[in-house]
């Protein structure tokens, strides 16, 4: 352990950590003349420039939306799309190659910087003297202000700075670039609480809004507040590697709390310094700034004779396949008789109660609730009696996902005229959390099952006719499932021409 430590710290010395590259190398971004105060900064990568994609676009005045994978903003009335890993972006239904692939690094999104111009339509450059990104889109307009307008009114985003749900209305207040909003919120505004990490989205209240999470206020344009949705970002592993003020987790992310963080271990305060490698966390951070707000870490206590000691044998679910809204984990823990129980799943279901059905043998239940959306996250029991805690860790990871997978895209388009009779018919699949079910995909030609027929796989279904068909409409439907068993279907019809 040592040698990892020791390992762990030189490569911090000589590389700085992913949240504060060295300052003397940092690359500027004026936006409309504007310097927009970005860390991280943009930088390069496979000797291409990447800018952060998050604070770019929302200070261009343009929204931002992320779901798994896909990152929408919108531009009038065109929707512009991309997706993590692939190097096409989507304005409405035009397609566009980028130069490379947005990346995802270290919980901050980049795009090329060619995306500002190619997409967006924006003046984007990079003055290598002075290092420098300048864009100028005075079509688009800025907005440091952390307000937007929308369609139907205005959008105010910041960091989180103060909840206060006792005054009438409650409020909540924002900060962005220095400038700090208070908005009294409806008693009937939806709250929406978003893991972006997981893409996990559950309904909640305003005293589930935390400060220094990343918030996003709807308002019309009377500025009565329709809609509040709080992101945050989360990270869960093990601790195996502890340097100064940082640590490293199993998968190589490098954690390094900020004065403000708050830190608890085993439910009860404490600081850096009490955290030790194989302590299990979870870390909440600001998804704008990347700035860790809490850890909340967990260390097994040894079982020992005498009064007041835990211990679990084992922790065991039903989750055996990916869940969908509705559906009921089933969770049984046997350990120490006469504790008190409980489980977590991920991050945002904490401690749901458990009841001791015999003794030392503990039962409880959690029902996937609507807009929950989570991927390949640990189920944890817990067992405390008196001061005396143990946690272990079911064998089943738990995916569930409310939202049915999208038809991305498809051929021959919807009302186009093709002059071939054996068209080439496909349909490309877009998941959430929980990936698409080969097994459930189906194509249909004119009302006729064609599937024995096609190429299969958890992204597309494509069809190439053995036999031609006449001149004509044609009738094209597609079904999909995810494995949650979530499904879309999607029709569409275009014609066959090969005769003037």
């Amino acid at each position: 352990m040592r040698a990892i430590v020791a390992i762990t710290a030189s490569l911090i010395v000589t590389a700085a950590t992913p949240h504060a590259p060295a300052a003397s190398h940092s690359i500027a971004i004026v936006i409309n003349g504007e310097t927009l105060p970005l860390d991280p900064p943009p930088r390069f990568e496979r000797n291409l420039l990447f800018v952060p994609v998050r604070r770019t676009i929302e200070a261009l005045g343009l929204p931002f939306e992320r779901a798994g994978k896909r990152i929408t903003t919108q531009i009038g009335s065109k929707t512009v799309t991309l997706t993590i890993g692939s190097a096409v972006a989507q304005i409405d239904r035009q397609r566009i190659s980028l130069e490379a692939p947005p990346l995802d690094l270290h919980d901050v999104l980049y795009v090329p910087l060619r995306f500002f111009t190619d997409v967006l339509g924006a003046q984007a450059r990079f003055d290598r003297r002075s290092n420098t990104v300048t864009i100028i889109a005075q079509i688009v307009g800025t907005s440091s202000s952390g307000l937007i307008a929308t369609g139907q009114g205005f959008e105010r985003f910041g960091t989180v700075a103060a909840v206060d749900v006792l005054s009438d209305p409650p409020t909540l207040t924002l900060a962005a670039n220095g400038i700090v909003k208070t908005v009294p919120v409806a008693p009937n505004a939806t709250i929406d609480v978003q893991d972006v990490n997981v893409n996990v989205t559950s309904p909640g209240e305003l005293s589930d809004v935390r400060p220094g999470d990343f918030a996003r206020v709807e308002m019309r344009k009377d500025g009565r507040v329709t809609r509040v949705v709080d992101e945050y970002g989360s990270r869960n592993g093990h601790i195996v590697a502890i340097a100064g003020s940082l640590f490293v987790l199993e998968d190589g992310q490098v954690i390094a709390p900020a004065p403000t963080t708050e830190i608890s271990l085993n439910g009860g305060a404490a600081s850096l310094d009490e955290l030790r490698p194989n302590d299990q966390v979870t870390v909440r951070y600001n998804v704008e700034t990347s700035e860790v707000r809490e850890i909340l870490a967990s260390r097994g206590v040894a079982a020992a004779s005498g009064p007041g000691t835990v211990q679990i044998s084992d922790v065991e679910s039903d989750a055996t396949h990916p869940l969908r809204a509705g559906d009921t984990i089933h969770v049984t823990l046997r350990g120490t008789s006469g504790a008190s129980a409980s489980f977590d799943i991920g991050s945002d279901v904490v401690d749901q109660a458990m009841q001791q059905r015999s003794p030392g043998v503990y039962v409880g239940d959690y029902t996937i609730p609507r807009g929950a959306n989570f991927s390949d996250v640990a189920l944890i029991g817990r067992l405390t009696l008196g001061n005396a805690v143990a946690q272990e860790p079911a064998p089943q990871i738990v995916s569930a996902s409310s939202v049915a997978p999208g038809i991305a895209d498809f051929a021959p388009g919807e009302g186009s005229t093709i002059n071939t009779n054996r068209p080439a018919v496909y349909a490309s699949f877009a998941s959430d959390a929980v990936p698409v079910n080969p097994a459930s995909a189906l194509l249909w030609i004119d009302g006729r099952d064609v599937t024995s027929e096609c190429v299969r796989t958890s992204q597309f279904i494509q069809y190439l006719p053995s036999y031609s068909y006449p001149d004509g409409l044609v009738h094209v439907t597609v079904r999909v499932a995810d494995q949650a068993g979530n499904t879309t279907t999607k029709s569409w019809t275009f014609t066959i021409r090969t005769h003037a």
